[in-house]
């Protein structure tokens, strides 16, 4: 659970910065940037979730790895999502609003 509040601060930081860069600087370079900052956390909260593999490699995972393992992937997955949403929601901000 720290881990989780550590990431949504951290993320919010984050968002904190690039609409302060985005007052000073293009709208658009600050969209791209939140863009691409969010879409990589997402990318490696699907990666760490295990979502990208096929069935039967989830499976032969499951059986394989400890339930300290699975804790400890779970938890950063979640992790990067709360630091995504964020920054994403900043995006759509920045892309409809500004």
């Amino acid at each position: 659970m720290k881990l989780a509040k550590l990431s949504l601060v951290s993320g919010l930081f984050v968002t904190l910065i690039i609409f302060i860069l985005s007052l000073f600087l293009n709208s658009g370079f600050s969209q791209r940037v939140s863009g691409c900052i969010g879409l990589i956390l997402i990318f490696s909260t699907i990666i760490t979730s295990g979502s990208l593999i096929s069935g039967d490699r989830q499976r032969a995972n499951d059986r394989t790895e400890t339930t300290n393992d699975k804790k400890q992937r779970d938890s950063i997955s979640i992790a990067c999502f709360l630091a995504a949403t964020p920054i994403l929601l900043l995006w759509g901000y920045l892309k409809y609003f500004k």
